[in-house]
């Protein structure tokens, strides 16, 4: 179980850091990314091989800080379990399904995966599903860094702790954006998308904006599906948790009635304060 007193590297290279088996070193060995069955291409300025860490241990908590920890293995082989959860919620089996990876959307962005059902036996499409990763970031991740080569240097890190920081805020003011922009062309479309995500990070949707903290309808385009990384028999487990959907005007109308909208009082008072401050300042010179 996490400590929460410890911030630390939780997967490196796909394994829990207390997993010493022969699969979890050789998988170390080879900058292997189980998740893409491919080499890790996660980059850090900080060294000349592959930043492998999956997901980082904060405050108790497990981050997932790439977003191909989403694509860990699901019944069909090379498929990831959260496609499968959205394409069996979405078409209701994985009858004629394909996956497209990285499929551009004009003048918007890049759409990380869309799920399609082709029409039986003819390459044309019957429907489809767009879908959307989105893994957390950090701060001073060199940090972070450093306990990814202590650790495959050989030291233990269990009791470390590393000066990082988990950058939520800035993942999420990427999320909304993305999720008004792409939104509203689903929405034109008459069709959905999934926001593939961790449980906390929704919750933090909550509290920052005032989502809706629960309820699905299949009129929105927008749905999240969110999971937890639960810890067992060696590794981190991809675990869903629940779907819940919105629209880009409920999107709209949470920022617009935000909770933690600063007062304007106060803000003027934090002047006041700054303009006291000048003047003592000025008075001095």
């Amino acid at each position: 179980m996490p400590d929460s007193s410890s911030k630390r590297p939780a997967e490196i290279f796909g394994y829990p850091i207390c997993n010493q088996t022969n699969a979890a070193r050789t998988s170390r060995e080879r900058h292997w990314c189980p998740f893409q069955n491919g080499k890790c291409t996660k980059k850090s300025r900080l060294v000349e091989f592959p930043f492998g860490v999956c997901s980082a241990e904060y405050g108790g908590e497990i981050y997932a800080i790439c977003p191909h920890r989403f694509d860990e293995n699901g019944s069909l082989e090379g498929t990831s379990k959260a496609l499968e959860d959205v394409a069996r919620d979405y078409f209701g089996d994985l009858k004629n399904v394909m996956i497209f990876p990285e499929v551009k959307l004009p003048s918007v962005g890049i759409i990380d995966y869309v799920i399609l059902r082709h029409k039986p036996l003819k390459p044309e499409v019957e429907d489809f599903v767009s879908v959307e990763f989105q893994s957390n970031s950090t701060t001073k991740t060199g940090a972070l860094v450093e306990g990814m080569q202590e650790f495959l240097g050989g030291h233990d890190l269990g009791g470390r702790s590393y000066q990082f920081g988990m950058n939520t805020y800035d993942s999420i003011k990427r999320t909304v954006t993305q999720l008004v922009n792409k939104g509203v062309v689903y929405e034109s479309w008459h069709t959905k998308c999934y926001w593939v995500i961790q449980e906390y990070f929704y919750k933090d949707l909550v509290q920052r904006y005032g989502f809706k903290s629960s309820g699905f309808s299949h009129a929105d385009s927008s749905r999240f599906a969110l999971y937890n990384l639960v810890p067992g028999d060696g590794r981190l487990t991809l675990t869903f948790k629940q779907f819940i959907s919105t629209s880009v005007d409920e999107v709209y109308q949470a920022i617009r009635s935000n909770p933690a909208m600063p007062k304007k009082d106060d803000f003027v008072r934090r002047l006041d304060a700054k303009l006291a401050k000048l003047q003592i300042k000025l008075k001095t010179n």
